[in-house]
């Protein structure tokens, strides 16, 4: 199943003159089988390295929602707080992926995107993946709800497999999720497209209910992507139905409330319930039969919908208040975390006089430093030693890659060192005190 990579070319770019939907659900099989769209300069959303931050930014110190989770190569970091003061930044430099849910929450484009899917999907919210360069965030595994993957910065390899282990799986049967093993059979089954995918900036793969997939990041470049998610367990007729039936018989008796005579013993049974089984069922049965309706799923199904949507939306205009209210107000300091926070490549820094570094408070049990993956530690060290050489010296920090010679040794590792890993590093240091923002000239 699945399209292969010519086909999927065809599918992206037959849409000239049709609307995104109708483009669609004309040109897939939905719920049935992966597809991709390449989108190119048409994207769906654009955000660069600086609104990323900000989003990481935002969700580290949102209290209301969840705080951003760390995986090392499929491995959860489970105690972020001690190793990286949960921090993102200080936990990408170590090779960490981070996975922020419910992203819609934590940037006005992204709130904007799952605001926009909603007039098609009934609704959506979007997981985002921030993976570092010659790593991976999760295992193999499959979704209870169909998906589009959206790659927003770098380029990610897929392999999304063409054997399905369970049709339209609940939440509680996600293979390669929760101990549920994916069996050795998906794994060499083969791949949809006949073999892995590489999606760039731009691309968005639709993954329906069950898929079997995972995703890696190649060596030159991380990877920034969007999952938005259509939770289309919660909206099928099982689920409907049987929430339908729940709250029916709950609202028209408080016996069906009541524990059925079922046990161990005898007295158990007796004791239980003065009618039989059998006669609970019959009771139970005629009030579905009269009660539950065509018209009555239908609109217990648009009311789920409303729900969701409107704490959705109270969520997204609560971001987007909490933002305009951001930028009216002053910030001052040029180290610390709210100086860190205000940092962007194009911020111009310097090393810290003694002063300010002691100026910054350090939480009991925490160190200065950072741990920082082998790969980039030598590049790193030596810009900050460059820096530190010269307390005159005043960098951009999208510039930062100068300051290694290029007569040096660790020239041709400089490319490892991506303009994320430049960021995440300085925002990490102006938060310790190590290095200060250089503040424009108001004049």
């Amino acid at each position: 199943m699945g399209l292969d990579n010519e086909d999927a070319g065809k599918v992206s770019n037959s849409a000239n003159n049709k609307s995104p939907t109708h483009h669609f659900f004309q040109n897939i099989l939905w719920q049935q089988q992966p597809a991709i769209f390449h989108c190119g300069e048409k994207s769906t959303l654009s955000l660069n390295w600086n609104d990323i931050a900000d989003m990481l930014h935002h969700c580290r110190k949102d209290e209301s929602t969840e705080p951003p989770l760390f995986f090392q190569n499929g491995a959860p970091i489970t105690d972020p707080y001690t190793l990286y003061s949960n921090n993102p930044h200080a936990a990408y430099l170590d090779g960490c992926s981070i996975i922020i849910n419910h992203a819609d929450f934590h940037h006005e484009k992204i709130a904007e995107l799952c605001t926009n899917l909603q007039q098609t999907f009934p609704h959506v919210y979007a997981n985002a993946y921030l993976t570092p360069a010659s790593s991976h965030a999760v295992k193999a595994h499959a979704d209870d709800r169909d998906v589009l993957v959206i790659q927003v910065k770098g380029k990610k390899k897929w392999r999304v497999y063409k054997q399905v282990p369970i049709q339209y799986p609940h939440t509680n049967e996600q293979v390669g999720k929760n101990g549920r093993q994916v069996d050795s059979s998906v794994l060499n089954g083969g791949l949809c497209f006949g073999k892995e995918i590489i999606l760039e900036e731009g691309d968005v793969l639709y993954l329906p209910r069950g898929y079997v997939h995972e995703a890696s990041c190649g060596e030159s470049s991380p990877s920034f992507h969007l999952t938005c998610a259509l939770a289309t367990h919660d909206w099928c007729m099982s689920v409907l139905l049987s929430e339908t039936i729940r709250q029916t018989l709950d609202s028209e008796s408080s016996d069906f409330r009541k524990a059925l005579p079922i046990g161990p013993c005898d007295e158990y049974e007796s004791s239980s319930s003065d009618m039989s089984l059998t006669q609970q069922l019959d009771e139970a049965m005629a009030i579905i039969q009269s009660k539950i309706t065509a018209l009555k799923l239908d609109q217990n199904l648009k009311a789920k919908y409303q729900i969701h949507n409107t704490q959705a939306n109270e969520q997204r205009n609560k971001l987007i208040m909490a933002n305009q209210s951001k930028k009216r107000k002053a910030t001052n300091g040029i180290v610390g975390p709210d100086a860190a926070s205000r940092l962007t490549l194009e911020s111009s820094i310097r090393v810290s006089a003694p002063e300010e570094r002691e100026s910054v408070p350090i939480e009991e049990g925490r160190l200065r430093g950072l741990t920082v993956r082998e790969e980039t530690m030598p590049i790193l060290m030596n810009m900050l030693t460059k820096l530190k050489s010269d307390p005159g010296l005043i960098v951009v920090v999208k510039d930062m890659r100068d300051l290694v010679d290029t007569t040096d040794t660790l020239q041709k590792e400089t490319e490892l060192v991506c303009d994320f890993t430049l960021l995440s590093f300085a925002r990490c240091c102006v938060e310790l005190g190590a290095i200060a923002v250089v503040e424009r000239d108001s004049n």
